[in-house]
C-alpha cells in the first residue's frame, strides 16, 4: 500500500494521534542518494519525523512545511529532513557512507545541535527553534522539542528496517495529550508505549492502520475519516530557478571565471537533479539593471 499519514484519537479522545507509513518515501531516499544502511535508518526516522511535525501546523494555509536540520558531531554529519502540510518530503546527509557500517543511529548523528525552522515559503517569517542533542536517538530528540519548545507533553515512536534489498519498512506515530487528559489514561498510555514492539517490524508485517489499532487496543482508538488522509512522497521543490539564485550571490570576479570556463552546472542536494547553466545564463545575472 502508498505511503499515507493518518489520525485518530485515543482513550475517550484524551490523546491525538498521527501515525505515517513511509517505507517507500524513504527507500526511494535510499536509492536518489545513495545511502548506506545506518544513513537510510538515520534519515529515514527524520523524515517521518518532519512528515508528522508538518501535520501539526495549520492546514488551511498552503505550504507550510517543518525542516529539521541535524547538526552532530557523528561520521553522518549534517542531515536535514523537510516535509510539508501535503506530505512531501525531502532530505540530505553530508557523508551518507561512514566507514563504521556497524554504527547506531544515535552515535552516527552524535552530539550536537537540532535546528527546527517551521514557515511558509516564499512568504511569511519562519519560526525557529533549537536545543541541544543529547545522542539519544531522533524519536527521543523530537520528544523533547516538542516538550521545551511546543509545550506540547507529546510521544514520539520511529522506525525504519532495513534489509539487504533496501528499506523494508519505516513509519512513525505520535501520541500528543490534551490538556483534560487524566493522570490515570497518561500512566496507561506510557505504559503501552514501553510495552510496543519495535515499529518497523510491525510495518513490515500490517498496514498502518492495524499498527496503530493494534499499539492502542483496548485503550478506545479510532482513526478518523479516511478523508482526513494524506498522501506521503520524496518529492523536491527544486526548480531551475531556484538553482540559479545561489549564483548570484558569487561576486564579479567569480562569475567571471565561471563564463570563461564555458557555464556552470548545480546539482540539487536533496534530489541530484543536474542545471546547467551557459555563459549567457551568468552574464546576465552579473548584468546592471540598466544593461
Amino acid at each position: 500500500m502508498s505511503d499515507r499519514l493518518i489520525q485518530g484519537m485515543a482513550a475517550n479522545g484524551d490523546f491525538r494521534i498521527l501515525a505515517a507509513q513511509t517505507t517507500t518515501t524513504v527507500e526511494t531516499a535510499r536509492e536518489i542518494l545513495d545511502l548506506s544502511p545506518v544513513a537510510a535508518d538515520a534519515l529515514g526516522r527524520a523524515l517521518t519525523g518532519s512528515v508528522l511535525l508538518a501535520r501539526l501546523l495549520d492546514k488551511d494555509v498552503r505550504n507550510q512545511r517543518v525542516t529539521l536540520r541535524f547538526d552532530g558531531n557523528g561520521p553522518l554529519g549534517l542531515l536535514i529532513a523537510e516535509a510539508n502540510v501535503s506530505g512531501d518530503a525531502r532530505g540530505y546527509v553530508s557523508n551518507p557512507v561512514p566507514e563504521d557500517a556497524s554504527i547506531d543511529v544515535p552515535r552516527a548523528i552524535g552530539q550536537g545541535m537540532l535546528t527546527v525552522v517551521r514557515g511558509t515559503p516564499p512568504v511569511g517569517r519562519p519560526y525557529t527553534s533549537q536545543m541541544m542533542l543529547e545522542g539519544g536517538g531522533i524519536a527521543q530528540e523530537l520528544t523533547r522539542y516538542l516538550a521545551r519548545s511546543e509545550q506540547i507533553s507529546s510521544a514520539v515512536l520511529l522506525g525504519v528496517l532495513n534489509r539487504r534489498e533496501g528499506v523494508a519498512a519505516s513509519g512513525g506515530i505520535i501520541i500528543q495529550a490534551f490538556p483534560h487528559a487524566t493522570e490515570e489514561s497518561r500512566r496507561i498510555i506510557e505504559e503501552r508505549i514501553q510495552s510496543t514492539p519495535p515499529l518497523s517490524t510491525l510495518i513490515e508485517k500490517i498496514p498502518i492502520e492495524a499498527v496503530v489499532a493494534k499499539v492502542f487496543e483496548g485503550l478506545n482508538y479510532k482513526q478518523l475519516d479516511e478523508r482526513f488522509n494524506v498522501p506521503v512522497n520524496y518529492r523536491c521543490t527544486c526548480s531551475r530557478e531556484r538553482a540559479i539564485a545561489p549564483l548570484a550571490l558569487f561576486s564579479p570576479d567569480e562569475l567571471k571565471e565561471m563564463v570563461e570556463e564555458g557555464g556552470s552546472e548545480v546539482v540539487c542536494q536533496f534530489c541530484g537533479r543536474k542545471y546547467n547553466f551557459t555563459r549567457e545564463d551568468l552574464l546576465a545575472l552579473n548584468a546592471s539593471p540598466d544593461a
